[in-house]
């Protein structure tokens, strides 16, 4: 192989294998125009995505007063906000250490708290197996749990749960 065909194979793998990410990091990210008078007229943004570059976080991070525009002070002052709390020494400048304790920092606080909606999740979860409400879960309590399951996704009622079964959710 030459060097020039061994360029073009690694770009070509490069971009096939980057098109997915790029589609779905723009998808959503306009939202339709039924969405975006939604937003204009109620002030609450409907668009789709949800992760950190979405149409949504945007708006919810720059869109101070929740009018559903966000003006360019609105973004200055937000960006200048972001900055200043990564400048942890406050002389002007964001070494690589500032910026990732800021960033450390936000995801631990993420974290702790999906950790305790977690936690209490699986104390709702242990409420509803322990049908007597004694805080001891039975076997018989916890099969029983596993039966109504076993019943809903066998939607056909044939004793075995296949794609000819109709459940939605798993």
């Amino acid at each position: 192989m030459t060097f020039k065909s061994s360029v073009f194979s690694t770009l070509v793998a490069a971009a096939l294998l980057a098109s997915p990410v790029l589609a779905d990091h723009h998808k959503g990210v306009e939202g339709s125009g039924a969405e975006k008078s939604e937003k204009r007229q109620t002030g609450v943004w409907q668009g789709s995505g949800k992760g950190a570059h979405s149409s949504r976080s945007f708006y919810e991070r720059y869109d101070t007063n929740k009018d559903g525009v966000v003006t360019k002070e609105e973004f200055a002052v937000a960006r200048a906000q972001g900055y200043n709390r990564r400048d942890s020494d406050g002389d002007g400048k964001v070494y690589v250490e500032e910026y990732v304790a800021e960033y450390k920092a936000r995801l631990e606080q993420q974290l702790e708290e999906q950790r305790k909606r977690a936690l209490k999740q699986a104390e709702v979860r242990f409420a509803a197996l322990d049908s007597d409400d004694d805080a001891i879960m039975t076997e018989e309590e916890f099969n029983a749990s596993g039966d109504r399951m076993f019943s809903r996704l066998d939607s056909n009622k044939d004793g075995v749960i296949n794609e000819e079964d109709e459940a939605d959710q798993y």
